[in-house]
Order: C-alpha cells, then structure tokens, then sequence
C-alpha cells in the first residue's frame, strides 16, 4: 500500500496553468444535464480551465460506429479530469473504461439538503444534512460481473454438494462477491482523508461510519471493520469510529437525518443506500458524484439516463453542477467551486416562494401540484439562473 490513494482527493497536475476536462455526455438525459453544467462552466469564465465535448454512447454508434471513439478515448487519456453524463447499456464499455481502465475506485456521493426543495420529509428534519457516502466501487457483487453461471459448476469445483442442487435445482444462478485487503486499505484512507478534510472545513463532526454485513457475512465484511478501523485508529487518532449493520444503518438514515458525516460503505450497498439518502434531500436531481482515482477521476451525477424523460429539457442539471463543483475543488478551483454552490443554494431557495419563483425551479424542487400543471423550469431556465446567481455573488 502506497501513499498515492491518500492524495486522490487533489489533482496531480494542480499546479499546470491550465486544467483540461472532457465532457462526455452519452445517452439519455446525459447530453442535456452535461451541455447545460458546460454552459455554467463557460459562464463562469474560469482562467485555465479548458473544457472539450466528445461524443459517446448510443450516438456515437451512429456517427463514429463506436460507442467509444478512439479519438475520445484518447481525449480522456490526456485530460484532467471527465464530466460525465450518462450512457445506455449497450454503450458500457465507456464506464468501464472510466471506472475499471482508469483505475477510479473511490465513489464520493455527498448528500445535501438545499433549503427550497421539495422533500417527503419535514424540511426541519432534513435542514441539517449534509453528509457524504464513499463506496468502492471496482469490487463487491460488481467485481465479477459476467460470471455468474449454473450451479452446477460450482460442483466441479467442490464449492458445493449434489444435496445443494437438489435444493436450489440446476437453474438456480450463483454471483460472485470480492473483497480485497488492498481495495479496503485504500478506501479506508480516502475515507479517513475526506473526513478530515469535512472537520477542517466546518461541515463534518470527524465521525467515520462503517457500514457493511458483518453478522452474515463474517469473513469479507468482518475483514472490511477490522482493516479501516486499524487505519483510523492508527493513522488518523482525531477520527471517531462507528460500526453499524447495513439494514440497521439503512433505517437510521430516515430515524436520525441529520446524524450522519462521513460512512463508507462497500460497493452495491453504498450504491443503494446512498440512492435512498438521496431521496431524504428531494431526489436524485440533486445527488452528485465522483469517482477518484490514482490518474483521471470522472464527476457524473448518479441519476443514468433517465430515458423516460429523455429529449423533454426537462432534467434537473443540479446533480450534474454538483458533480462539476467536486470537479472544480479537485482540479483547484476552490473558491469558483465554492461560489457555484452558493449559486446554487440560491437558486433553489427560491422554493420558499414557489409562486413567485417556479420558472426557473427544476421539476423535481416544485410541489407535485405545480408538477402536474407544468409549473417549472425547464433545464436550461435552471441552468441559466444558477449562471446569473453566480455572477451576482
């Protein structure tokens, strides 16, 4: 284990003059949140940040015959970082590249509630959260996908006896779960490291939460406590450690809202539950992401492609303006970071006075009422105003 995973929070090349981002907008909504997060970005005139679109996904399948054109690929290669939208299932080979090509392992999924926005929880309840998720996300039930197989193989291998296929039967499907002591370790430090980071800043308590499966799943989530709390214990002494059950933690998210700072979290557990924390705050269009690593981290809000509303203009791009203000604190870019969330609280605040303000609220800020009637911004108006909240800070 080297110290490279504790500095995958900071930009390598932070002190080049000028920082490149590749903007990959993909499928579905992807384009429309991206192109709208790269209209504020190039509203806000950051000197030295260079942003150059690419084409991916389904789209360019139709205009390169690839879902991922060489000449991105090698665009992703020699930037900073990636802003990333969305793309379909039949694209997953641009994820894949992102995630497991490049190396990022260290999803960061902060959960923030923006006063203004509609949620099915008393807005006293949720006032104060503000909490962040940080799931690996190369391992787990993920790790071997596309192994899955018949029980029956497993046989062969003596991993299990005649009697188990009599009572699961032959069609019964087995999936593979990894979890590594080299993965773990370095989780644990970005975790650790981010926690740190939340207390310098005023925003996190120095709590660690370690959430995971460890009454059934003895071994790998037994090994996952043991191995990040030795790194917290030892390398980070100001830290305070909790352990928690996964389902247990799962109700505690809606029991106690505002409890919660820094938890991390193995891979499709930290994938559901950070989606259901999501929903605390308003939704999923106010949930960002970024996924680190030790050479190019990409930012995507954690949406997809929503291809239900696909081509309307009718997306929230906040989760994706979320994303691109990890991306711009990665990159450097603290205090325009710090003003495009300001700009943001802004906007949304307008929610207050939903009559007065509901053209350039996203859908998903409005009451349900104003949804039906069409009462809302469209992607752009939202945009827009976020751009304008900017420039007047």
């Amino acid at each position: 284990m080297t110290d490279e995973y504790r500095s995958v929070l900071k930009c390598p090349n932070i002190d080049k003059p000028k920082k490149k981002v590749v903007a990959l907008g993909g499928d579905g909504i992807g384009p429309t949140v991206v192109n709208a997060t790269v209209l504020v970005l190039e509203g806000m005139k950051i000197d030295g940040l260079e942003i150059k679109s690419m084409p991916c996904g389904e789209s360019a399948v139709e205009t390169h015959g690839n879902a991922f054109p060489p000449e991105t690929r090698n665009a992703v290669d020699n930037c900073d970082a990636v802003l990333f939208g969305a793309t379909h299932e039949t694209a997953v080979q641009v994820i894949a590249y992102l995630r497991w090509g490049l190396g990022n392992f260290a999803n960061i999924r902060p959960i923030k509630y923006f006063k203004g926005m509609d949620t099915n929880l008393k807005p006293e309840l949720v006032e104060n959260v503000d909490y962040v998720f940080i799931r690996e996300c190369t391992e787990g039930m993920y790790a071997a996908t596309g192994k899955e197989g018949k029980l029956k193989k497993l046989i062969r291998k003596g991993l299990i006896s005649k009697p188990d296929i009599e009572k699961w039967t032959e069609d019964a499907i087995y999936a593979i779960r990894i979890v590594s002591p080299n993965a773990t370790d370095r989780i644990g430090k970005v975790a650790c490291e981010m926690c740190i980071k939340r207390k310098e800043e005023g925003i996190g308590k120095g709590l660690l939460e370690i959430v995971c499966k460890p009454n059934v799943l003895r071994s790998q989530d037994g090994m996952f406590i043991k191995r990040i709390k030795k790194i917290a214990e030892k390398e980070y002494p100001e830290i305070q450690v909790e352990t928690y059950i996964v389902d247990d933690f799962a109700a505690r998210l809606i029991r106690f809202p505002d409890h919660h700072d820094t938890i991390v979290i193995p891979n499709m557990m930290g994938d559901i539950l950070s989606d259901e924390a999501a929903q605390i705050v308003g939704g999923l269009g106010v949930a960002g992401s970024g996924v680190y690593g030790p050479k190019i981290p990409y930012f995507e809000p954690t949406h997809g492609s929503a291809p239900d509303i696909a081509g309307q203009k009718i997306a929230n791009p906040t989760a994706t303006l979320i994303s691109a203000i990890m991306m711009l604190d990665y990159l450097g870019f603290q205090k325009e970071s710090k003003k495009l969330m300001k700009a943001i609280e802004k906007t949304l605040a307008g929610g207050l006075d939903v009559e007065k303000n509901w053209k350039t609220l996203p859908r998903d800020a409005v009451p349900p009422k104003f949804r039906k009637e069409g009462k809302f911004g469209s992607t752009t108006d939202v945009a827009n105003k976020i751009l304008e909240e900017y420039r007047n800070i």
